[in-house]
């Protein structure tokens, strides 16, 4: 995630090993989920998508990536 801390808008750089169906969720700090920044099918390989959290309160915030049952998290401070 770069650049972090960020605001209002950062880039989530991520690889995925297969082809396969991914999730980018956004969670707040209490767990709730706040944002999906893509969800659907992926070919293996790099990828970059941005989220924009003009909409959003200064704040940490936790991206998942979802494929195949496996979950990575990555944290990152929305500073206004």
């Amino acid at each position: 995630i770069y650049p972090n801390p960020f605001n209002p808008s950062t880039d989530i750089d991520f690889s995925v090993p297969n082809d396969g169906y991914v999730v980018l969720s956004v969670y707040n700090i209490k767990g709730q989920k706040v944002d999906v920044v893509f969800e659907g099918y992926q070919d293996s390989g790099s990828h970059s998508y941005t989220w924009n959290a003009s909409n959003f309160p200064s704040g940490i915030y936790y991206f998942n990536l979802e494929l195949e049952n496996q979950v990575t998290a990555a944290k990152a401070m929305l500073i206004k």
